[in-house]
């Protein structure tokens, strides 16, 4: 929590790098072009606004009023800016945007706010992003993605400090508090999407030789915790919410899955998405009973008991919303499988807001009573631009706090993460090839254990492809065509999901070198890191079972390597540089 009043305090009180941030001087200082769009500054309700208008036969594109300002790689900004976005739609909304460019101009990576859709009302945006090596300028953005009118006032952006990392000096202690970050651990795994054995998969060349080496992984991984998409095409193709196809190829691809994780002891959230379903959520009573059949038959038909999560459609701050449903709609649509799950007898567990970007929709899901009411988890999604990982307190600790003022209090759950750069999108992500992608994962997941997080699911399993035939370029290891290798982050989830239990409890470790090395402990076992570009002397105020188990960039190729093993004396040890690993903690 502290993290979180210490960046609000700054951002209000350091000086606002823009010129004519209120548009008293019309457009002066800002840049702003774009065909087919309407950019201007004006009088609207008695103040002066920059309007961004995008008519509704123009194409949907980034239209945006920009204004850029010097950086220095490491440079942690705060941009805000009061908008009211009338009317958008076929888009993400009216949003912020923080973008770094090089000497060159070159985009090198970018931070966004949540989006505004049709409230008609002024909110206060905000986005947060760091600059990356190398970043010479920072640009923030005013942009419609969509189509309608937004009106945009008092924009602020604020230099909150250098994140640059002093070079360690010394040895880091660590000291095991009796404080119980989380009594209960849902645990950790993969997205895994459960099409792997449908025909866009066999039919480029997967056979039983590449089924087994992906089983044999997921085996040795142990997988605690596993989210999978259920396209509501694959059992009801028609839309109609009553004519059900539950031995469509799809289904049985997802069966086989399924039969997997069932022998495997993991739970399954199955999520619902509604890729060019029409009106799918127009329809509250009839697709809550389709739910309940769904549920009842992978449950009870096909003996399915893995399956003990529901989740109604990924990321609906954004697509939910650019559909036209309403807040009140995802409401009445969760209270109403709600019932049903209970009419059917089926213990399903509900899995809520699963927002991503801001914190606006899960601060709305957690606020209303009887969506609070109905959902049994929180969860929500984080893609960091890498210069951005440093951040992670933040995501958890807002959140976090958000649920603590609620009782019962209800688990937090990390429903996909990763990191991204400049060249990142929706199926692609080159950086996941890299070791350091392996150390952010680590260390992202030490973080949200201190503070509080039940669950973490990385997006995603492997290489696959979806329907339609777009390849899903993430995932701890490569499709066929790259011989199945893994990636590094392999072993920093395997470290997880292999000396964990659910249900374990969480102790919160302090670090005096922090931004060095930390650690948190899950049962009696502790999860160290340390990124720094040398070695770290660590030392635990608890006694060490040792020996302690560290990966490198060295030994995080092999499909079951084992790390190095670390001499422990007198509960301490040198933990490689950029390294990260456990080791058992005694009685």
């Amino acid at each position: 929590m502290m993290f979180v009043l210490w960046l609000l305090v700054l951002a209000a009180t350091e000086p606002n790098l823009l010129s004519n941030p209120s548009f008293e001087e019309g457009l002066a200082g800002w840049d702003a072009a774009a065909p087919h769009v309407t950019m201007e500054a004006g009088q609207a309700e008695g103040r002066s606004v920059a309007r961004i208008s995008v008519p509704g036969d123009a194409p949907v594109a980034w239209p945006t009023i920009g204004q850029r300002v010097p950086v220095a790689a490491d440079d942690l900004l705060s941009g805000t800016a009061e908008v009211c976005a009338r009317g958008i739609r076929d888009g993400y909304g009216a949003y912020l945007a923080l973008e770094f460019y090089d000497a060159s101009g070159q985009r090198m990576s970018y931070g966004q706010s949540a989006g505004l859709l049709s409230d008609d009302a002024w909110k206060t945006l905000r986005v947060r992003a760091v600059a990356p090596g190398g970043a010479v300028s920072a640009r923030l953005c005013l942009i419609v993605n969509g189509r309608g009118d937004a009106l945009f006032d008092n924009a602020r952006l604020a230099r909150l400090e250098n994140l640059a990392v002093k070079p360690l000096d010394g040895e880091v202690s660590i000291t095991v508090t009796n404080d119980v970050a989380c009594a209960n651990l849902v645990g950790f795994g993969a997205e895994d999407d459960g099409w792997f054995y449908a025909p866009e998969n066999l039919d480029r060349g997967i056979d039983e030789g590449d089924i087994a080496l992906r089983e044999r992984r997921l085996e040795w991984l142990e997988p605690d915790w596993v989210r999978m998409f259920c396209w509501y095409k694959d059992w009801n193709p028609s839309g109609d919410w009553k004519t059900f196809t539950f031995d469509s190829p799809n289904m049985q691809s997802h069966y086989r899955t399924l039969a997997l994780y069932q022998r495997l002891g993991a739970l399954v959230n199955v999520t619902g998405v509604e890729w060019g379903v029409a009106d799918p959520f127009g329809r509250p009573e009839e697709m809550a009973r389709a739910v309940g059949a769904l549920f009842e038959h992978l449950i009870r038909d096909k003996g399915f008991a893995c399956v003990r999560q529901w989740t109604l459609t990924n990321e609906p701050n954004t697509h939910f919303l650019q559909l036209g449903y309403s807040f009140d709609r995802y409401v009445e649509l969760h209270r109403l499988a709600k019932e049903e799950f209970g009419r059917r007898g089926l213990d399903i567990q509900i899995v809520g807001s699963d927002d991503t970007g801001g914190l606006e929709w899960f601060e709305a899901c957690a606020g209303n009573d009887s969506y609070f009411a109905v959902a049994d988890v929180f969860a929500s999604h984080r893609y960091f631009p890498f210069a951005d990982r440093v951040l992670a307190p933040y995501f958890f600790e807002e959140r976090l706090d958000v649920l603590a003022r609620k009782a019962p209090r209800k688990p937090l759950v990390v429903a996909e993460f990763g990191f991204q750069d400049g060249r990142s999108g929706t199926f692609a992500n080159p950086i996941m090839e890299d070791y350091p992608y392996a150390l952010w994962t680590f260390n992202f997941i030490v973080e949200g254990l201190n503070r509080g997080v039940a669950g973490f699911n990385i997006w995603c399993l492997h290489e696959v492809y979806y329907p339609g035939g777009n390849m899903m370029n993430y995932g701890l290891w490569n499709f066929k065509d790259r011989g199945w290798a893994i990636r590094p982050v392999y072993h920093a989830i395997a470290c997880f999901t292999r000396m964990t239990e659910p249900g374990a409890a969480v102790r919160r470790c302090e670090s005096s070198h922090p931004r060095h090395a930390a650690a948190a402990v899950v049962g009696n076992v502790a999860f160290w890191v340390n990124q720094a570009g040398k070695e770290a002397p660590i030392r635990f105020d608890l006694p060490v079972a040792g020996p302690a188990r560290a990966y490198t960039r060295e030994t995080v190729k092999d499909e079951h390597s084992p790390g190095l093993e670390l001499r422990v004396q007198d509960n301490a040890f040198t933990a490689p540089p950029e390294s990260f690993g456990f080791v058992k903690l005694g009685d």
